[in-house]
């Protein structure tokens, strides 16, 4: 059985959408290891087993035939938010945030589905349905966390004739191209996907490491990964007014980005390839490398579809986002570790299908013909890597 194998091998994402396909047999909680895994009361047979793997987004990811090292582009800028405010709260400048305003001010979608933190809840992430201006604000700044986002989204589908945008990471958009490929009744309900860029999640466990590196013991009744700011501080709060900060190095760079799940690490798409628009931070670079010093926010982005290039060119007109020429190989200098990441997935994905005996289905990503443009020296020392974390 293939979701029994892909348990077994830890590459499950956690994303509960096998708890939507059959809630009466699956349930998704939340582990030792800061992961949601599926728990199974009953064995499943051979027919809903295949059901799963199909949707699965650990699983099946189906591209394109994606030219380049990123993906499809239609139109490539550089961008942040009009509204000052909004590009202060948020992540990367605040055009994701204003993407969605836009479209629920405009009508365009009934709703925006997206990840927050639960209600009184300061660590574990939901999915939202936002359809106004201040759910959206709300729900604007990143969570480098797990979320069960599809452990109900069958029956938001089917619940109400409602229209969507989602924004997820590129595993959340995969999940959803493959929902909408397998029930074609719901495609005309997702309008629109944005992606961020995602450079794999993080478990509950490193976002605890991380607040705890204040010493103290009792667990904050706030806490925000980034923004306020960009990149913003991880911050977390506490009901007497106590406060923690680190800044992204000491937060990604050194706890959060250490602490990624295994399938995370074989991920052959990190950048959005699948939605209509995607969108990454725009770091300006120091030596060669991304700095993250505090400075105004701003991000690329990518639209990957004509409907996608529209509403990034009506949101422009519009005054919602602030748009600028950026030449494509300025990606791969604000983003190397993406590029590189692209070119390498082959290298850690050979050890890991021959052991899983070729469990994983990406169609269509390019990863073979990418693979072969790696300098030779990284490739080794990746396929070594790799055999040595999967065997």
């Amino acid at each position: 059985m293939k979701i029994k194998r892909l348990i077994d091998y830890n590459l499950c994402l956690g994303c509960g959408l096998c708890q939507s396909i059959y809630p009466s047999k699956c349930e998704i909680l939340l582990d030792k290891d800061g992961f949601y895994k599926p728990v199974f009361r009953e064995n499943l047979t051979y027919r809903e087993d295949k059901h799963i793997s199909e949707l699965c987004p650990a699983i099946q990811i189906r591209g394109n035939k994606h030219s380049g090292s990123w993906g499809d582009i239609l139109y490539l800028c550089e961008g942040w938010s009009k509204d000052r405010d909004i590009r202060h709260k948020a992540a990367s400048g605040g055009v994701t945030t204003s993407l969605a305003i836009y479209l629920i001010e405009n009508k365009i979608v009934d709703g925006i589905l997206q990840v927050g933190v639960i209600k009184n809840n300061y660590l574990l992430n939901e999915l939202k349905q936002s359809s106004s201006r201040d759910d959206i604000i709300q729900n604007a700044q990143s969570r480098y966390a797990p979320a069960a986002l599809f452990k109900n989204i069958l029956e938001i589908l089917e619940s109400n004739n409602k229209t969507y945008a989602f924004i997820g990471k590129p595993c959340d958009i995969a999940a959803i191209k493959n929902i909408t490929t397998k029930y074609p009744e719901y495609q005309h309900k997702i309008k629109y996907c944005i992606s961020i860029f995602c450079a794999g999640m993080p478990s509950y466990n490193a976002t605890i490491k991380a607040w705890r590196q204040s010493d103290y013991n009792d667990a904050p009744v706030k806490l925000k990964y980034r923004g306020d700011g960009w990149p913003g501080l991880f911050k977390a709060e506490w009901k007497d007014g106590r406060s923690f900060t680190l800044n992204y190095n000491e937060s990604w760079g050194k706890i959060l980005g250490r602490e990624l799940g295994l399938r995370c690490k074989m991920c052959p798409d990190g950048i959005g390839m699948l939605a209509d628009i995607s969108i990454g931070d725009s770091w300006s670079t120091k030596d060669g490398f991304p700095d993250f010093s505090e400075q105004e926010g701003r991000c690329f982005v990518i639209a990957r579809t004509e409907k996608g290039k529209d509403l990034i060119k009506m949101a422009s007109s519009d005054n919602y986002i602030e748009e600028q020429p950026l030449a494509l190989d300025s990606i791969a200098k604000s983003q190397p570790y993406q590029a590189q990441r692209r070119k390498l997935t082959l290298w850690r994905l050979i050890p890991l299908q021959i052991k899983t005996r070729f469990l994983l289905r990406f169609k269509n990503l390019n990863i073979i013909r990418l693979g072969f443009k790696a300098d030779l020296i990284s490739a080794f020392k990746t396929l070594i890597g790799s055999t040595r974390r999967v065997f």
